[in-house]
């Protein structure tokens, strides 16, 4: 599927990547990160959940997922880059200092093609859980936490695991494969964090003072 095409910006966005099956934390990770200098976390569902549902975005939003069906990748990057935008001009994000940490996109290859123009990418993180009925534990105890009440559904988890199998290697293949740090994502999240942070102090010195 072609993508609508838009304006790339003036300066690629610095960004590391956060990749995972539902459930993984990537949410928690990318929020711990998002805290630390020079660093800005960016949750395309967070986008997505904080959209006016009266608004013209919000709308166009609502008619697909009040179906079941995901948000188009041309409607979900233009959200996305409309959101970077706003952070720009409130000078919450500044290209040339910052480094952006995605959580959520892009979510499969068309999305990863469209945004190659736009994002510098320093490292990807793979949030993996090997073990698929520890992964589906993981998902229902969120669920119940989160009030998601469909995904306690044996039947929504495992299509959601399936769409997170078939998406996320294609979308990972589209990236050299030294950028790819796997991190087992069935530990406690204190040592998925100590992971992830060992990798960035190997790499981020040399790409940019934080």
């Amino acid at each position: 599927m072609q993508l609508e095409q838009f304006t790339p910006p003036e300066i690629k966005y610095k960004s590391i990547l956060l990749f995972g099956m539902p459930g993984s934390g990537k949410g928690t990770q990318g929020l711990i990160l998002g805290q630390l200098p020079g660093m800005v976390h960016v949750s395309c569902g967070e986008i997505f959940r904080k959209l006016p549902r009266g608004g013209m975005l919000g709308k166009e939003v609502m008619a697909f997922t009040s179906q079941g069906n995901l948000v188009p990748d041309d409607l979900t990057v233009r959200i996305w880059s409309r959101h970077l935008k706003i952070l720009e001009l409130q000078e919450f994000f500044l290209p040339e200092k910052h480094v952006l940490i995605l959580d959520g996109l892009p979510r499969n290859l068309d999305q990863a093609k469209a945004l190659a123009g736009t994002l510098d990418v320093l490292q990807i993180f793979h949030l993996d859980i090997e073990d698929a009925e520890k992964a589906k534990e993981r998902l229902k105890s969120r669920a119940l936490k989160e009030n998601r009440l469909d995904d306690t559904n044996d039947e929504v988890i495992r299509k959601r695991l399936q769409t997170y199998y078939d998406e996320t290697y294609t979308t990972l293949s589209f990236y050299p494969k030294e950028l790819v740090s796997n991190i087992d994502a069935s530990q406690s999240p204190l040592h998925v964090l100590r992971d992830i942070v060992n990798r960035l102090t190997e790499i981020l010195p040399g790409k940019l003072t934080l």
